[in-house]
């Protein structure tokens, strides 16, 4: 696969990941086009958690593994790492005995530090949270978050440095299938051309997908985050507090500490249950209600808020899937497009095994990463076909 031209469309961390994941397996002719400039989408505004704090063994397999690619980063290239914690809370016993699983399972996949907390235990070690509903939570003590902006722009860096080229200000535009197979891409500079294309493009994979003819199901969604500027410093500092159990379809708060002086906060859900938008959706500050159920829940888990304000606050976009796993592998209908799309509110985590499978799935090969642990990620699901999000005439 040395001599194969392979286009990534989209500098996100999904489109830097997957690009260096081939490099890594032999592709030397790799070129990333972006409409702005690398992390300068969504990746550069999420809040950054790496963390393992899953239950069934594909979830913690994929996590598992971007937590190891993370840490080389920051061993081999100086990316900030900061390991803060992670605390998903438990309301009943039965989040508790999955829980207990998750620790054994988590083992088994090289992470040995993870650990069930019991109400008590977590109100001793953070007495600022309120844990009266609590039955415990599941604790990652080596999870943490990294900057997506800086990780996207290191990545980028790292392509060049492997013989690959980057080309922000390239908006693609429009695509000609070749009679001799390949893709001729038609961009806002010069054309490119490729033997595959490797959809990355985040918000705008379903924009990507149609004008590859390798259309994908996207639900685009917006999200918020926001500081909260503290009366007093917290001490001591607190890990990323997830109040949300996955799959359950409603909308969990999440805060973490920036600094003693300052929280950062939002609201996560990992299912599809809001409103589609247009990859183009102006970029801002969060609405009123976000505010106030964000205040709300806040309320419900954090003592002595007095005195706290809501500092900046920022939104970006979520590029959910019907079925919210994500669609990485050659597309049903074109196999000279691979798909590396779909991460919607875990794209940091997700997009070490994202960029690890899609480059697998373009290279052939012989011996997948997550054979043993398939995390239900192949497009051969969309085969049937399925409606696309929101278009435009611009892509990343």
């Amino acid at each position: 696969m040395g001599d194969v031209r392979v286009a990534v469309v989209g500098a996100g961390v999904c489109g830097v990941t997957t690009a260096l994941e081939l490099q890594a397996l032999g592709v030397r002719d790799v070129v990333v086009l972006d409409a702005r400039h690398p992390g300068d989408g969504s990746s550069g505004l999420s809040v950054g958690m790496v963390e393992t704090q899953y239950v069934e063994v594909p979830d913690i397999a994929v996590r598992a593994h971007g937590r190891r690619y993370y840490d080389a980063v920051e061993r081999d290239h100086g990316l900030t790492f900061v390991r803060g914690g992670y605390l998903r809370t438990a309301h009943d016993g039965a989040d508790l005995a999955d829980y207990e699983r998750s620790v054994r399972r988590q083992r088994e996949a090289g992470v040995p530090d993870a650990e069930v907390l019991d109400a008590a235990e977590i109100a001793r070690r953070w007495p600022q949270l309120v844990v009266d509903d609590l039955t415990g939570g599941l604790y990652g003590p080596s999870d943490g978050h990294i900057d997506g902006y800086e990780y996207c722009t290191l990545a980028a860096r790292l392509v060049r440095e492997r013989g690959g080229r980057v080309l922000p200000g390239t908006p693609l535009v429009g695509a000609e299938s070749l009679p001799g197979g390949g893709w001729r891409l038609v961009t806002g500079r010069e054309p490119v051309e490729a033997d595959v294309v490797v959809n990355a493009a985040g918000p705008w994979a379903g924009v990507v997908g149609d004008l590859l003819g390798a259309p994908v199901p996207l639900v685009p969604q917006l999200h918020g985050a926001v500081t909260v500027e503290l009366a007093a410093p917290l001490t001591p500092l607190l890990p990323f507090v997830m109040d949300y159990v996955p799959g359950s379809g409603q909308a969990g708060v999440y805060f973490r500490s920036e600094r003693a002086d300052q929280l950062v906060a939002g609201l996560h859900v990992e299912e599809a249950v809001a409103e589609s938008v247009s990859p183009d959706v102006p970029l801002g500050r969060v609405d009123d209600a976000f505010l106030e159920e964000l205040v709300e829940r806040m309320g419900e888990r954090l003592a002595d808020t007095d005195g706290a304000g809501i500092g900046r606050s920022w939104t970006g976009i979520y590029p959910m899937t019907p079925d919210h796993r994500p669609i990485v592998g050659r597309h049903p209908a074109r196999a000279d497009v691979v798909c590396a799309v779909g991460g919607g509110g875990n794209g940091i985590q997700l997009a070490p095994a994202i960029g690890r499978v899609a480059a697998e799935a373009l290279t052939g090969a012989a011996d997948p990463t997550f054979a043993a642990t398939d995390p239900g990620w192949d497009p051969a699901r969309i085969a049937d076909g399925a409606p696309a999000g929101p278009a435009s005439a611009q892509t990343p």
